[in-house]
């Protein structure tokens, strides 16, 4: 299979969803074995890689830096690209975290089928771990196993709430189930935990419409898309952590509770596993 890129550049402006800035995303072709490249035009046009070298800890998102420029909050964006089928693309921001869009992946799916894609004159390079990858701390646990139909992933949420009960989803992750199974699934949190989170300096740019904030009588001030909406958002993330492989992954992913953290982790020992077979 030949790798793509988008056929003509896009952009989309919003508020980001931690951040609270005002930002245009613009996704553009790139060549060849050029991958995911974010770039911050506010910042004289400074790049950061889409590699697990610059993933930095931080709680509630992933956070890439590279000689001191950030760009936070880019898995929903990274997922939209991987579940699409972009390989190789130029991420420009004019602020340090994407356009929040509705919560999800949405925005960022409408972009890259306005752009359209195109093929490039390179094969594909897949992978396929070679060990088993598995990360577990109490509860929490995310596993990686060769897989030779592509990435799939199954999720399983269980936050402990009676009206969030626990829920498994599993899909395998191509374009049409990214566009109209996994990416319209939007961000969430308890409403127990919304004002601390915000005291704590997350969700500057968060209202109801972008971020559903679950109490016992559902989200507020909106309505689910899936019945297991918030699972699907999970797995949502899981993809577009794993992108920052900056691979195509021939694996199935079984994830029980996990989040950013388990997640980068899995996606630093898989690139480790594909640099030592080089």
């Amino acid at each position: 299979m030949k790798q793509t890129t988008l056929a003509q550049p896009v952009s989309l402006t919003g508020t980001s969803l931690h951040e609270g800035h005002d930002v245009t995303l613009t996704l553009k072709p790139a060549p060849p074995d050029s991958g995911l490249t974010l770039i911050r035009t506010d910042r004289d046009g400074a790049e950061v890689g889409v590699h697990p070298g610059n993933i930095q800890e931080v709680q509630r998102r992933t956070l890439l830096m590279q000689n001191g420029v950030e760009v936070h909050t880019v898995e929903h964006v990274l997922a939209a690209l991987y579940g699409m089928g972009v390989d190789n693309a130029v991420i420009e921001l004019s602020a340090p975290e994407p356009p929040a869009g509705d919560g999800s992946s949405k925005a960022f799916v409408e972009m890259i089928r306005q752009a359209g894609i195109t093929e490039l004159d390179a094969e594909r390079a897949e992978f396929s771990p070679t060990d088993t990858v598995e990360v577990n701390a109490g509860d929490v646990s995310i596993r990686v196993e060769p897989n030779p139909d592509g990435l799939v992933v199954n999720y399983t949420l269980d936050y402990g709430v009676p009206f969030m009960p626990r829920t498994t989803v599993e899909f395998a992750v191509t374009p049409d189930s990214f566009k109209n199974e996994i990416g319209p699934a939007r961000t969430f949190c308890l409403e127990q935990e919304a004002k601390m989170l915000q005291a704590m300096g997350f969700g500057k740019g968060a209202n109801t419409q972008n971020t559903l904030v679950v109490g016992p009588d559902g989200p507020m001030e909106n309505t689910l898309r899936y019945a297991d909406e918030y699972a699907r958002h999970k797995l949502l993330d899981v993809v577009g952590d794993l992108a920052v492989t900056g691979l195509r992954l021939n694996a199935k992913v079984t994830a029980v509770k996990s989040g950013h953290s388990q997640n980068q982790q899995v996606a630093k020992a898989l690139r480790k596993q594909y640099e030592e077979t080089r």
